[in-house]
């Protein structure tokens, strides 16, 4: 089971997830950034996965070709409560994703 709740502060898509992401429930996470960025045309991203109790090792792939489809869009992501394991595979990308301690430092990073 896992939990999507959205929020916009000051043009800032906040996705908080809470509980199982996998490869089976990760199709509600990719519907809702769908949504956002081809429907809804936001731009900027925070996903919060602090209360995400399991992450499935195959879904590197999947998280980052919906990176690269924000990123073609000239967007930008900041992750929040991420392991230093999955920060390491997701990897760098200058000035358009960023790794946040807490969800309020977005702030210093992107702006709208």
């Amino acid at each position: 089971m896992l939990d999507i709740t959205t929020q916009i502060i000051r043009g800032i898509i906040f996705i908080r997830l809470e509980g199982r992401l996998t490869t089976k429930t990760f199709y509600k996470v990719k519907e809702e950034i769908n949504y956002l960025l081809y429907n809804q045309g936001m731009m900027a991203y925070v996903f919060n996965l602090e209360e995400v109790k399991e992450i499935d090792n195959n879904l590197l792939g999947n998280i980052q070709n919906k990176l690269t489809e924000i990123f073609l869009k000239c967007g930008s992501v900041a992750f929040c409560g991420i392991s230093e394991h999955l920060k390491k595979n997701i990897g760098e990308r200058r000035d358009q994703l960023f790794y946040l301690t807490e969800e309020k430092e977005v702030f210093q990073y992107i702006s709208i």
